[in-house]
């Protein structure tokens, strides 16, 4: 069984620790400073987010996490910022709160934008975040991770979607918010659709630039930043 754990400053899942510092700020493709990058509390700064309408078919699903909340406590699980979950209610989200986290059938849904299309998107497209990234040297991060909290049945709606990019459609409603609709008939609680927008980030991982071009005009590699590394 994959392991899972919910800290303050970090969310570990399958052996994988994700930040949650200053999680509120962060939205997938989000870009900044990488803060205290060897301390506890290491987290980003986010300077700016990668235009939203330039996500479109570039945003995948992967899983959905059962955390066994009661047996997590309140200064681990609350963050100071404040967060929201997923409700499949007029108002789309609610206040997220240990008390809620305890007695609502509320999980976590993972998005990612691959290593390929990330890369892609900042050296074709995202000329912003590319050029501040080579200019901040080696602080400088990508969000390419991120989990939100969500009701049980936006949960089924998004797993039965499934896992390809193509399994759910992305549209813009605002400068910095995406909505992703899960795309599929086989789920008993029908469709779901979900805005990514500040507050619902429960935990994130970064993307670094590993290997640029002799100008620093092109990304040749980026390799991963999860909690704990450089």
């Amino acid at each position: 069984m994959a392991e899972t754990r919910v800290g303050k400053h970090t969310f570990v899942y399958n052996g994988e620790r994700y930040f949650r510092d200053k999680a509120e700020d962060v939205l997938i493709c989000s870009y900044g400073e990488k803060e205290d990058p060897l301390g506890s509390k290491a987290s980003l700064n986010v300077t700016n987010h990668i235009q939203r309408d330039l996500l479109k078919g570039k945003v995948r699903y992967v899983t959905t996490v059962d955390i066994d909340w009661n047996r997590q406590t309140r200064v681990d699980v609350e963050t100071d910022g404040g967060l929201k979950y997923f409700t499949l209610g007029a108002s789309g989200t609610a206040t997220f709160t240990y008390e809620r986290a305890r007695s609502a059938d509320l999980k976590l849904a993972k998005f990612v934008i691959d290593e390929g299309p990330l890369r892609a998107l900042l050296n074709n497209e995202a000329s912003g975040a590319r050029r501040f990234l080579a200019q901040e040297g080696r602080d400088g991060r990508v969000v390419s991770t991120v989990f939100v909290v969500v009701e049980g049945k936006i949960a089924e709606s998004f797993a039965a979607a499934g896992t390809s990019t193509g399994a759910i459609e992305a549209e813009v409603t605002g400068a910095a918010k995406l909505e992703l609709t899960a795309k599929h008939s086989g789920s008993t609680s029908g469709g779901a659709t979900i805005v990514l927008e500040e507050k619902t980030t429960f935990a994130y991982l970064m993307h670094r630039v590993s290997k640029w071009n002799k100008d620093k005009t092109r990304i040749e590699e980026l390799d991963i930043d999860a909690k704990g590394l450089n």
